[in-house]
């Protein structure tokens, strides 16, 4: 196993670690909160001269606007879109909501961000296999539309890091579920951009050394550990 697989940690038998992230939380809040805004270009951030985008809605994300990108850049990419300095009242309040109905699901959550949390279900009996996982994590996402008025990407699998990768590919809106033991299988062929952990400035480093992909990784790694 490569220093890469290996990086994965203790692997479960059964993909009982949920990973949920809330799409594009601040402006989803902030259509939640003001209907006239549902279904149009939302771009929360710092509106001074040196702003940058905080969240892009989905609307603006098709015009090029994306998180970390100037203001200045995003109201020429998008300018008829509405454009809101962060409130983060609103954000606490909604996320207060979202952990609530994760808490009903076990006593282990592990919040990372105000829209983005671990849950370990195994500790909650709220799941125990892969069937059970995932109609655990169907019936979390229709109780935070519910609750919430907005929507959440949910990955399951074995291990924190699998189940991370899982939610970001299940984005926006949806449900991916990896079973333990298909992570080589199913991550090999993807782009090295999807480990956590690799930026910009990493991607492009390991693409100039001839590794595109978490195989041309994992292979580079191997193949150290053998010298």
């Amino acid at each position: 196993m490569s220093v890469l697989w290996g990086s994965i940690g203790h692997v479960r038998t059964a993909p009982t670690i949920l990973h949920l992230d809330m799409d594009a939380f601040f402006a989803a809040a902030e259509q939640a909160a003001k209907p006239s805004l549902r279904g149009k270009p939302v771009i929360v951030g710092g509106l001074g001269p040196r702003g940058v985008v905080a969240t892009a809605s989905y609307e603006a994300r098709r015009f090029g606007v994306h998180s970390a990108m100037p203001m200045a850049q995003a109201r020429r990419l998008a300018p008829n879109a509405a454009f809101l300095v962060p409130r983060f009242s609103l954000y606490r309040s909604v996320s207060e909501q979202v952990m609530e109905l994760l808490g009903r699901l076990s006593p282990l959550v592990e919040p990372l961000s105000l829209d983005e949390a671990f849950v370990d279900l195994e500790a909650g009996g709220a799941a125990h296999d892969a069937p059970s996982a995932r109609a655990t994590g169907e019936r979390l996402r229709a109780d935070i539309r519910t609750v919430t008025g907005l929507t959440g990407s949910v990955g399951l699998a074995g291990s924190k890091m699998i189940a991370k990768i899982a939610s970001e590919q299940a984005k926006p809106d949806g449900l991916v579920l990896i079973d333990p033991g298909t992570e080589r299988d199913l991550l090999g062929p993807m782009p090295v951009r999807t480990l956590p952990g690799v930026g910009p400035a990493t991607g492009e480093h390991l693409r100039r050394a001839g590794m595109t992909t978490v195989a041309d990784l994992a292979e580079a790694g191997e193949g150290r550990a053998r010298t």
